[in-house]
């Protein structure tokens, strides 16, 4: 499990800070404040309630649940921003965040990997958690990303390589 389970989390780890967050911060660069802000409705979230809410998760599961460090989410806030924070500041919380969480990851002891915790008021089994928190991420980095998409008329061609 040691091999194995070191592989999964630097993968988990990889994926969060080298694949996804550099994604996350190509499409918000393309948007204005005004755009960061923007609601589709009452039922739709803006990218940067997306960004806080990204990293509140991250930072709650990984660093808290995972870390052990104390947690002190406060998740309705991260829905009920309605602008006032710069796109700069987010993205910058949002990498400290992950790159603190993929520290964490690289550095967990995998023997624990099948340990029950209780995160966000639910018992968890930590690996299912950890793959929980990948899948979380990356559902809103496509949201993100096709908000940019739609706004912008933007490809990002990063698999612009399988084209024939």
């Amino acid at each position: 499990m040691t091999d194995l389970g070191q592989n999964f989390l630097r993968e988990i780890a990889r994926l969060l800070r080298d694949v996804h967050l550099p994604r996350i911060r190509e499409a918000v660069e393309l948007l204005s404040d005004q755009e960061l802000w923007a609601r589709a409705g009452d039922a739709t979230n803006s990218v940067g309630n997306l960004l806080l809410h990204l990293e509140g998760n991250v930072r709650q599961h990984v660093i808290c649940g995972v870390g052990g460090i104390a947690d002190s989410r406060n998740r309705p806030l991260e829905f009920a921003a309605r602008g006032g924070v710069s796109k700069e500041i987010l993205l910058k919380k949002l990498e400290e965040t992950v790159r603190e969480a993929a520290q964490i990851l690289e550095e967990f002891d995998p023997s624990l990997l099948l340990e029950k915790r209780v995160i966000q008021n639910n018992d968890v089994v930590l690996m299912d958690d950890i793959l929980h928190v990948l899948e979380h991420f990356s559902y809103h980095a496509g949201q993100i990303i096709l908000v940019a998409k739609t706004l912008k008329q933007h490809d990002f061609g990063w698999y612009k390589h399988l084209a024939p």
